[in-house]
Formats: structure tokens, C-alpha cells, sequence
């Protein structure tokens, strides 16, 4: 897992699945929960660049945010985008600290369900439990050289706290690793 690609999809339901016909459904997805899960549970840090891409529909081009990722065991995240500008995302146990030019804000996720959310979905991603996540459903597919996750929110309460989320409905999060 050297790099970690994030693909966030909104609004419209536009999935790379379709630009790029060299993605297979993986054949045998237990198989591949159980070494993602393996895997990720003997890593100890991961430090990655990212790209993270959003299709609006009021839009014509999609916007493209850069940044860096940094995850360590046990619960600690930090995001940090340089391009097209500055945002700092923290996680530390149950804490979260989100710097926005010269705003910080503070939450603890457990009294924020919105953060809590957030926080699971990021964690369940690093600890590779996120198929055990009940609020989405996860399609997995494959090439010759990395994985391509997609989930999707299925419940009505995750929906509409997707909903909320700078009121931009997020229909799907897309995650690519080698």
C-alpha cells in the first residue's frame, strides 16, 4: 500500500468503472476481505500523497485537491491539502481537529455523529474492516496493478448525514491501492 488514492464522487453517479474497462470485478471477494484485513492489521503507519477528485453537477470540470495522508496505529490520521489550498484534518483517538485557514475547530466524534461517521468510515478504510461497515455497500474491482474499492451509503441515516456534509450529496467514495 504505497500510495493511497482517494476518489470522492458526487452528485453524479460518474464511476472510473466506466472510463476504464481494465477494472474486473475481483472473483473471489472473501478471499480478498480476508487478506485486506491481514494486511492492514500489520501495518503500523502509512504515509502516502493523495489526490482527491470531485464530480459536481453545477460544474462542468471536476475539482482536484492534493495533499498528504498520514495514518498510524492506533486511531491517529492526519490529512493535510496543499493544493489548491491549505486544510489540515487531525484525528487522535476520538478527537478531531480541522484547521481551515486561520479557523480551528475542535469535535470530539463521539458527541458529533456527522465526525463520528467520518472517523469510522477513515478508520474502518485503514483497518481494512470497512466491508463490516452496515452503512454502505462495498463493490470491489481489480486490475493488473492495484484494487479499486467503491461504497456506497445505504442506509437512510448515513445517507442524510452524507447530505449534510457542506450540504453536497456524496454518492459514492472510491478508494484505489496498489
Amino acid at each position: 500500500m504505497k500510495k493511497i488514492f482517494f476518489l470522492i464522487l458526487l452528485v453524479q453517479n460518474i464511476i472510473a468503472l466506466a472510463q476504464d474497462n481494465s477494472y474486473k470485478p475481483v472473483k473471489q471477494l472473501e478471499q480478498f476481505k480476508k487478506n485486506f484485513a491481514a494486511s492492514s492489521a500489520s501495518l503500523q503507519s502509512i504515509e502516502s500523497d493523495f489526490v482527491q477528485t470531485k464530480n459536481l453537477s453545477v460544474l462542468k470540470n471536476k475539482i482536484s485537491s492534493k495533499g498528504k495522508f498520514f495514518y498510524k496505529k492506533e486511531n491517529k490520521v492526519r490529512i493535510e491539502y496543499s493544493n489548491p489550498y491549505y486544510y489540515l484534518m487531525v484525528i487522535n483517538q476520538n478527537q478531531m481537529m480541522v484547521k481551515d485557514g486561520n479557523k480551528t475547530t475542535n469535535f470530539n466524534t463521539k458527541s458529533n455523529k456527522l465526525m463520528q461517521s467520518i472517523n469510522t468510515i477513515m478508520l474502518d478504510c485503514m483497518r481494512g474492516t470497512v466491508s463490516n461497515n452496515k452503512d454502505f455497500s462495498m463493490q470491489v474491482y481489480e486490475n493488473n496493478n492495484e484494487y479499486l474499492l467503491q461504497m456506497t451509503p445505504i442506509t437512510n441515516s448515513m445517507k442524510r448525514l452524507f447530505i449534510v456534509l457542506k450540504s453536497i450529496w456524496i454518492k459514492t467514495i472510491t478508494m484505489y491501492f496498489d
